[in-house]
């Protein structure tokens, strides 16, 4: 495996395949790069593609015909994404639009067959996948539930932070692509509200860094949640 493919063999997606079965899955699966403000797919598009984020972040967002965006979700590196023509429909219903450089990789209906076939492990894994997506989707909605703009806004990072961040890591940095603006769509709040909370919450120590750097003290977070009463899902 070449340096190049250092990153991939840390993706869930090959969890339990040896390097030699990593690489031979890799002849499957085409990788691409893109740069900030490229689109993967448009709502409308035909879902023909599964994609494995190696590098970079990636937001899923949907665009009324008046032309407000709405963040779906915020997509980082080692997240798996655009699964939707394994069920019963077969288009795009969000736009995918890179934020941060990105490595994706692309696999077809058909090569994900054929990988199911070969490595029967990778089936198990997107299970695990959409089952945790399930799961972080309901933590979600369920902070969106309450009326309370600062555990909403909590609520969020948290479920940024449990993406990308293991069990013993107590800080998480949100990536740089990610802007106020951007935690703002998805918590339903508005920009300076959310300033606001970040300010408030930096002077507490529940988050960190300056400026256009933001940390979250993920352990800290839950703490809080948990004390207000309010289930996250874990």
């Amino acid at each position: 495996m070449n340096e190049h493919d250092a990153i991939v063999r840390q993706h869930p997606f090959f969890n339990g395949l040896t390097d030699e079965q990593i690489c031979s899955a890799l002849e499957l699966i085409p990788r691409s790069e893109h740069v900030r403000g490229e689109f993967l797919f448009y709502a409308g598009d035909v879902a023909d593609f599964v994609f494995l984020l190696f590098e970079g972040v990636v937001k899923k967002s949907y665009v009324s015909p008046g032309g407000d965006e709405k963040i779906i979700s915020i997509i980082q590196s080692g997240d798996i994404f655009g699964e939707l023509f394994l069920g019963k429909y077969t288009l795009r219903i969000a736009s995918a639009e890179v934020i941060l450089n990105a490595k994706v990789g692309r696999i077809t209906k058909k090569n994900l067959l054929l990988l199911y076939q070969r490595f029967p492990h990778i089936s198990m894994n997107l299970i695990g996948h959409l089952a945790d997506e399930q799961r972080e989707t309901l933590a979600r909605l369920h902070s969106l539930m309450h009326i309370d703009a600062r555990h909403r806004l909590l609520g969020m990072l948290l479920s940024l932070a449990r993406r990308s961040c293991c069990p013993g890591n107590e800080w998480y940095a949100i990536p740089a692509g990610i802007t106020q603006d951007d935690l703002a769509n998805i918590a339903c709040l508005n920009r300076t509200t959310v300033s606001l909370y970040i300010n408030e919450l930096r002077t507490q120590g529940i988050l960190g860094g300056k400026g256009r750097v933001l940390t979250v003290n993920r352990l800290a977070v839950e703490q809080l949640l948990r004390r207000s009463g309010i289930e996250i899902l874990e």
